[in-house]
């Protein structure tokens, strides 16, 4: 990227996440984006169509960071296959194989680790998050969310599919079936708990999500391998 393009993208995303601090991103226009980073209407156009796709483009980066250390951490990869690194596959030595097969992830970490992260980065954004709540989130940090809690969650439950209670010998459309159904599911729910959360008054206690998430899922998200 030259250095007069992240100059530019640079002072987009200043502009956008200040403007989403000061009113709700559905009513932020192209104009006032363009006008705060200093730059012309086109320009914006040459980086998103909205000011909500920069801001959750913005975002949702962030978000990749998390999931990826998390993917890291669990040994999957985002298709929900074994990550190669760390673990088995070309490459790995047999230390690394019989430490990932000695130490299979801990479901209750993997909750622990996921809303604690997520919670991190709402609790960051605190004043965009907590402006697009009134009435709910808005639609696009709501699917934001959501989207990156149930990919997150497929992606693990692929990847250990014997957490599920499914067949021992389902197909894997039936598996990949069932970890997206059980993802959607805790998925969406989490985005309901964050409201909830972002609903306490300040400072607001860290482990109030968390807590939320690992008791209402079903035992068998969070039973010892």
């Amino acid at each position: 990227m030259d250095p007069r393009t992240e100059r530019t993208t640079a002072a987009l995303r200043t502009a956008v996440l200040e403007l989403a601090t000061e009113q709700d991103i559905d009513d932020v226009t192209v104009s006032q984006v363009a006008t705060r980073a200093g730059i012309n209407r086109a320009t914006f156009y040459d980086h998103a169509s909205s000011p909500a796709e920069l801001l959750t483009g913005i975002l949702r980066t962030e978000l990749d960071a998390i999931r990826d250390e998390f993917f890291a951490a669990v040994g999957v990869t985002p298709d929900g296959g074994a990550a190669q690194e760390g673990g088995s596959g070309p490459g790995a030595t047999r230390a690394d194989e019989d430490t990932a097969a000695a130490a299979p992830p801990d479901p209750r970490r993997v909750v622990d680790s996921i809303t604690r992260s997520v919670a991190g980065h709402v609790d960051a954004h605190a004043d965009i998050y907590e402006r697009a709540r009134d009435g709910g989130l808005s639609a696009p940090l709501f699917r934001l969310l959501a989207e990156h809690f149930t990919e997150t969650l497929r992606a693990f439950l692929v990847g250990h599919p014997h957490l599920m209670p499914v067949s021992h010998d389902a197909a894997p459309a039936d598996v990949e079936q069932a970890a997206h159904a059980y993802a959607c599911y805790v998925g969406l729910g989490s985005v309901g708990a964050l409201e909830a959360w972002l609903a306490t008054p300040v400072p607001r206690d860290p482990e109030f999500f968390p807590r939320i998430a690992r008791t209402s899922l079903a035992p068998w998200w969070t039973a010892p391998n």
